[in-house]
């Protein structure tokens, strides 16, 4: 029976090819993720590892939230204690905190979302992990070196002048120096600015502390002992972290950003699985059915029905672990090439040696071979059911009867994936509800697809006829079988259907933007830098001393635990807060904020049960617990958030007092041009800092979403192309199937180009019925997304019908293109060879 099957399978090796690229696709899909995601992972444990060389303890302030940008900072006295532990070899205060180099050009370096900030540097420390490479270490209020990888990106020079931009006002300064670490070849795509310990204490730290404490321990002395020797000598709020720990620590938050990264990458990597599997089960199953009379042979000979399914999945088993060990492969083309196409959108991630972990090749085999199985596995049972002699006859069920039962199937798969979908996007939002009801509703929809599928396939094909005999036959091919071109344009279906989806949410978010802004942000100006980093309060200052200024208000982004759960909350004082933002209270007081009080959306009080007058618990990062009472409850404002405090209540509560986002508006009377001219002149020295009228950030916002949506189209690419793959199979196996019919057409006068153009014919049509379904629920998917997300702002569906024009388009092409081998093959049958056929 093996031998059978190996038999079969080397026979229609061409006929399983492209399956198999379905399959390689997705799996490189799913091996590329890893494969990326362990590299970038690496890289940071290198760096972390390199920084802390020769640092046995590190000792900095305590965080209620594993906040490492938010701790008390170490005093002297404290680090002059700690040197007087006995075990301690060396112990040096570091700096460090974010900053931004300004070019001698007036604009602001950009590090493509990786961070940029300053560190100390002190040559004299056996614990300094930077190295000198050009020039000399930094040494003076006007001194700076910088990494290697930033000098050569912006093209910097020892003796050049850049601006540095932190806490303080703007400093200019001289680069002295490049630096480096030992052995990680970069900062993994950050900008890196060093200064001597004192001057980083200004610009960047705390005059007269230290962000932490790294020590060095003396011969014998092992780090865990050394922890516990200085943890008796630290006050309360500050820790002690061995070598590992501190690495560890540093490494976490990176890991659960590639974490979420990775999972976002694997969902794509699924969903061109998913569209794969149709693929495969398409392919077997038009196999399997001109391979009746063979099956049935088997039978007779005494093959049983166990046997000849086995011999099916043997097949898919053999298909599945070749083309997995393809696609394993690869996957490493794949990881260069997604780090080439976000880097063309502006999103450059940290390089470094390829690392291909063993989980990565057990979890890319397993994938390629259940989905390549599980998509058999119908096909293989319905290839075991049918009698020898009904096989022989070439008989099979009745339509009516298997019609009757998908509606039923069909029907219930709808349904349950209508309630998962529901429920995963009420109330707080459950993503693998979300998931699942997606899944279900594309099978539900895929199980229904033959119902429809003859009269719609006959509807789009009906301007067709005029075209001639060609293409009425094109037309009645695609609605001779409804379940062979249901299958087939469902692949495509779900690609499409997820490209429309996300096109009618960016298309619904856009259209609330404008809307939205007008009915929430009463400022004239809004201030903010790209990637909405902090910057320093010194701006907001300088604005709110001119005469043609009204209001200015300073927003503080900050985090807290609030009321057991870690969330995002904004510190403003109340007066600029009602003048610049249009915040409706529904209970309470909004100027409670300014005494002390907390101030919620209506949508969070209503979600967590928060009353008016409630006292709550709420964590700071810092300074840890600090209960805090509601005094007002808001209507949702996307501007306020879901969490409003006072400006000092941030301040008294955080390290770093520096500032989001400040909205500005004018005196009455002012002219706008005027007042424009009087921020821009304020901000002409801050060149990391955007400002925007209303008009100005809708267009901005606008655009993101636009950047969004590219991001998503292109990693969508590879569910289309295998579905594109899918309708080449299709005809090619049609193509075989209908030998001695093509043969005939020829016989009777039917030109080559006459028989090219009736396949191509029937594959754009088998698209645009995909194509038709797809937009169908891509856009039932789009229209319940922006229901459930109302109350966050986006509460006006639109209907992209640029992009659903571009999308059928692009089906019809992709129609043409996928006929253009299989016709080929029709066009060069022999004609009395074809008829010859039986």
């Amino acid at each position: 029976m093996l031998r059978a099957t190996l038999s079969s399978l080397l026979a229609r090796k061409l006929r399983l090819m492209l399956s198999g690229i379905a399959v390689i696709l997705g799996v490189a899909f799913v091996s590329g993720t890893f494969v990326l995601t362990d590299t970038m992972g690496k890289v940071f444990d290198d760096l972390f590892a390199d920084v802390n060389k020769g640092t046995a303890v590190t000792v900095t302030g305590t965080s209620a939230l594993d906040d490492d940008n938010d701790r008390e900072p170490v005093t002297q006295a404290t680090l002059d204690k700690i040197r007087q532990v006995p075990g301690v070899a060396e112990a040096q205060g570091a700096v460090f905190g974010p900053a931004t180099i300004v070019l001698p050009n007036g604009k602001a370096y950009k590090t493509n979302g990786a961070p940029s900030f300053g560190v100390s540097m002190n040559v004299e420390s056996t614990q300094e992990s930077l190295r000198v490479r050009k020039g000399q270490a930094p040494n003076g209020p006007r001194e700076v070196a910088l990494d290697g990888t930033t000098a050569d990106k912006a093209d910097l020079s020892i003796g050049d002048t850049i601006t540095v931009l932190a806490k303080s006002a703007p400093r200019k300064m001289t680069v002295v120096g490049v630096v480096g670490l030992d052995k990680a070849p970069s900062f993994a795509g950050a900008a890196l600015l060093a200064f001597d310990p004192a001057t980083a204490q200004s610009i960047v730290g705390t005059p007269g502390a230290w962000s932490a404490v790294g020590v060095a321990s003396a011969p014998g002395v092992s780090d865990t002992d050394l922890k516990k020797r200085i943890e008796s000598v630290l006050p309360k709020g500050f820790e002690a972290l061995t070598q590992q720990q501190q690495i560890d620590q540093s490494s976490k938050d990176i890991k659960e950003g590639l974490s979420v990264f990775n999972t976002i990458l694997l969902v794509f990597a699924g969903v061109s699985l998913f569209v794969g599997m149709f693929l495969i089960f398409n392919t077997f199953a038009m196999l399997i059915a001109q391979r009746t009379r063979e099956l049935a042979l088997m039978r007779a000979l005494g093959a049983s029905r166990g046997q000849v399914t086995l011999s099916v999945l043997v097949e898919a088993l053999l298909v599945g672990i070749t083309s997995s060990l393809i696609g394993f492969v690869g996957g490493i083309g794949v990881a260069v090439a997604i780090r080439k196409v976000l880097k063309a959108l502006g999103i450059e991630l940290p390089g470094g040696a390829t690392v291909i972990a063993l989980r990565t090749f057990v979890v890319s085999l397993l994938v390629g071979v259940l989905v390549t199985v599980a998509a058999a596995l119908v096909p293989a049972r319905r290839a075991a059911r049918v009698a020898p002699v009904q096989a022989m006859r070439e008989s099979g069920p009745a339509e009516e009867r298997s019609l009757r039962r998908r509606t039923v199937i069909g029907s219930v798969l709808l349904l349950l994936g209508g309630l998962a979908l529901t429920a995963g996007l009420g109330g707080d939002g459950n993503i693998q509800l979300v998931g699942l009801g997606a899944v279900l509703s594309f099978l539900g929809v895929s199980t229904l697809s033959p119902l429809v599928a003859r009269p719609i396939v006959g509807l789009v094909g009906l301007p067709l006829r005029r075209f001639g005999a060609p293409s009425v036959l094109g037309r009645g091919n695609a609605m001779r079988n409804p379940r062979r071109t249901a299958a087939t344009a469902s692949a495509l279906m779900i690609g499409l259907a997820l490209v429309t989806m996300v096109s009618a949410f960016g298309a619904s978010a856009k259209a609330s933007l404008a809307s939205y802004v007008g009915r929430s942000l009463g400022a004239d100006y809004v201030l903010h830098t790209e990637q909405f980093e902090t910057f320093s309060p010194v701006v907001a200052d300088r604005i709110r001393a001119h005469t043609e200024i009204d209001e200015v208000a300073a927003y503080r982004f900050s985090q807290a635990k609030i009321d057991g759960k870690k969330v995002e909350l904004q510190g403003v004082e109340a007066k600029p807060l009602v003048d610049t933002l249009k915040v409706k209270t529904v209970s309470g007081d909004i100027t409670s904020i300014d005494r002390g009080q907390l101030a919620v959306s209506e949508t969070v009080a209503k979600a967590r049960g928060l009353k008016l007058g409630q006292r709550v618990p709420v964590v700071w990062s810092r300074t840890g617990d600090k209960p805090m009472t509601i005094g007002a409850i808001y209507e949702q404002n996307l501007f306020a958030g879901d969490y409003l405090v006072g400006g000092t209540v941030v301040d008294d509560n955080v390290t770093d007092k520096l500032l989001g986002v400040v909205a500005v508006t004018l005196r009455p009377g002012v002219d706008p041009e005027k007042g424009r001219e009087v921020i821009d002149a304020e901000v002409k020295a801050f060149p990391n800092i955007e400002v925007q009228d209303q008009a100005e950030l809708v267009a901005a916002q606008r655009e993101q979403v636009d950047n969004l949506l590219n991001v998503v189209t292109g990693l969508l690419v590879f569910s289309v192309i295998i579905a594109v793959l899918g309708i080449i199979n299709t005809l090619a196996l049609s193509v075989i199937e209908r030998t001695r019919e093509l043969g005939l057409l020829r016989a009777v006068g039917l030109a080559r180009r006459q028989l090219r153009r009736m396949i191509r014919v029937e594959s754009v049509l088998i698209a645009l019925y995909g194509a038709l379904l797809g937009i169908v629920i891509g856009l039932a998917f789009g229209m319940a997304l922006v229901q459930a997300l109302k109350d966050q702002g986006i509460d006006t569906f639109a209907v992209p019908y640029g992009r659903i024009l571009m999308v059928l388009v692009a089906a019809a092409i992709a129609g043409i293109l996928a006929a253009a081998l299989p016709a080929r093959r029709a066009a060069r049958l022999n004609v009395l060879t074809a008829i010859a056929e039986e």
